[in-house]
C-alpha cells in the first residue's frame, strides 16, 4: 500500500491572493494584479510660498499692492478736512480758525485712516510701519531748523528786492503755513511716503527698493495738477526724489517717521507756507516776498519754484550724506538692504 506525505495546508491552499492574480492572467486582463499606489497629499506651490512669506515677514504682490490705498486715505483726509472746516466758516468763525481746524483734522484723519490700513489691511503694527514710536531725534530736530535756514539764506543771497505782499489777513495767512502746510501735511506725507509704502515695498522686495520706489512717486504725486514743461518736469522728479531719498534715509535711521515728519513741516512751514516767498514773481497771498532778478530754472526752481531750485536739491543731497554716515556707524540699513 502506497503511503503519501502529508502536506502541511498551508501549502495545499494557494494564497487566495494568488488565485485572482493567476486567474486573471489567464484570462489576459492586463496580467497579475499590483498593490495599489497610497494616495499622497500634495501642497500647493502657492499655499507653500504664501506660508513662507508669513514665516520670513515677506508680502505677497497683492498685499503690497494695498499699500496704494494709503495714496486714497491721504487724498481722501485732505479733502474731508477742508470740507469740515470750511462749517464754522459758515456762521462767522474766522478764517485763521478754518486753517487750524483744516490743518489738525488732515493730520488726525490721515493717520486714523493709516492706521487702520496697517492693522486691517496690511496686517503689521504701527512699529513696523514706523508710525509709532512718536519720538524726534535732536539731530533732526536742529535739522529741520537748518535745512530751509540754509535753503532761504543761499536764496536770499542772489540779487532780488523785497516786496509786501497784499494778503489782507496776516494770522489766516500763519495759521495755513503752520496748521495745515506744515503740521497737516508733513505728518501724513510722511506717514504714507515713509510709513505704509515704504514697509510695503521693503516687505516685497527690499530695502533699497523701498528708499528709491516711493521717493519716485513722491515726486510724481507733485507733478499731478500742474501746468509744467518738460524740462519742469524732470526738474521736480530730480528735486523731489532727493528729498524723499533723504526722508525714508531719516526714517530708517531714527526708526520712525515722525522725525521726517517734523523736517517736512518746518520745510513747508518756511518754504511754501506764504508766510515768505521767494521766486521771480511775487505771490499775491504771501505777506512778504524776495523777488529774484535772475530767471535761471537753477536758481527759481523752474515752473514749480525753489523747493527744485539747485540751493534746496544741494540741502537735500547734505543732509542725505548726514543720514547715510548715521546709518553706516549705527549698521540699521545693511540687513537686507
Amino acid at each position: 500500500m502506497l503511503k503519501f506525505k502529508a502536506i502541511p495546508f498551508a501549502k495545499q491552499q494557494p494564497h487566495a491572493g494568488s488565485v485572482f492574480r493567476h486567474a486573471a492572467a489567464a484570462l489576459c486582463i492586463g496580467g497579475p494584479l499590483k498593490k495599489p499606489r497610497r494616495r499622497r497629499r500634495f501642497v500647493s506651490r502657492t499655499r507653500k510660498g504664501v506660508e513662507r512669506m508669513e514665516q520670513t515677514g515677506k508680502f505677497s504682490n497683492g498685499r503690497a499692492a494695498l499699500g496704494l490705498l494709503a495714496l486714497v486715505i491721504l487724498a481722501a483726509a485732505q479733502l474731508g478736512a477742508q470740507l469740515l472746516a470750511s462749517l464754522p466758516l459758515m456762521v462767522g468763525a474766522p478764517v485763521w480758525l478754518g486753517n487750524v481746524l483744516a490743518g489738525v483734522l488732515y493730520a488726525a484723519l490721515g493717520v486714523a485712516g493709516l492706521l487702520l490700513l496697517c492693522g486691517k489691511g496690511l496686517r503689521v503694527t504701527p512699529e513696523e510701519c514706523r508710525l509709532a514710536p512718536v519720538r524726534l531725534r535732536p539731530v533732526w530736530a536742529a535739522s529741520a531748523v537748518l535745512m530751509p535756514a540754509l535753503a532761504a539764506g543761499a536764496l536770499l543771497c542772489q540779487p532780488g528786492h523785497w516786496q509786501a505782499g497784499s494778503a489782507e489777513d496776516a494770522a489766516a495767512v500763519a495759521a495755513g503755513a503752520v496748521f495745515f502746510f506744515g503740521a497737516g501735511t508733513g505728518i501724513v506725507e510722511e506717514a504714507v511716503f515713509r510709513g505704509v509704502l515704504m514697509t510695503a515695498v521693503e516687505r516685497r522686495w527690499n530695502k533699497t527698493a523701498a528708499v528709491l520706489g516711493p521717493s519716485l512717486a513722491f515726486a510724481l504725486l507733485h507733478v499731478l495738477g500742474r501746468e509744467l514743461s518738460f524740462a519742469g518736469i524732470l526738474q521736480l522728479l530730480a528735486a523731489g526724489t532727493a528729498v524723499g531719498v533723504l526722508f525714508s534715509l531719516v526714517a530708517y535711521e531714527s526708526g520712525t517717521v515722525w522725525c521726517g515728519a517734523a523736517m517736512h513741516a518746518v520745510w513747508n512751514m518756511v518754504m511754501i507756507g506764504g508766510v515768505l516767498h521767494i521766486g521771480p514773481e511775487p505771490d499775491g497771498y504771501a505777506l512778504l516776498n524776495y523777488v529774484l532778478d535772475s530767471a535761471s530754472p537753477l536758481v527759481t526752481g523752474g515752473d514749480f519754484g525753489v523747493e527744485a531750485s539747485l540751493p534746496s536739491i544741494a540741502v537735500y543731497l547734505g543732509f542725505s550724506a548726514l543720514a547715510l554716515v548715521r546709518l553706516k556707524r549705527s549698521k540699521a540699513f545693511a540687513h537686507t538692504a
